[in-house]
């Protein structure tokens, strides 16, 4: 009769996953570390990551790696276009990747996933 009487469905919202990663995601990827050797040094590694610097010759290293295995791409501070560009190239060459958003500092400060010192 009068559509204001008329019943309204609410709207339905859809929630999106923080783009940023939680720790039983972490701990459960082999995290590629782009960043330099010097801060590798500085810093520490996790113990599920394998250092593969950002360079000319990072494709050909990423296609040694096992693609059964799901990676994170993890650079210093989370910086979108080099972790973007990183994680196109690791799906180009058939890995499971996904950039880990926030970067170490994220990793180690926010989620307290402790880094080790060699």
């Amino acid at each position: 009769m009068f559509k204001f009487f008329k019943k309204r469905e609410a709207p339905k919202s859809e929630f999106k996953k923080d783009p940023f990663p939680d720790y039983e995601e972490v701990k459960n990827l082999v995290i590629i570390d782009i960043r330099d050797k010097e801060d590798i040094e500085y810093y520490g590694k996790y113990p599920n990551s394998i250092h593969i610097p950002f360079d000319d010759y990072f494709a050909s290293k990423l296609m040694m790696l096992d693609k059964s295995k799901k990676y994170g791409i993890m650079d210093l501070k989370g910086v979108e276009p080099v972790l973007n560009e990183a994680e196109r190239i690791a799906k180009e060459v058939g890995l499971d990747a996904k950039k880990l958003k926030g970067g170490f500092f994220y990793l180690s400060e926010v989620l307290n996933y402790k880094p080790i010192k060699e």
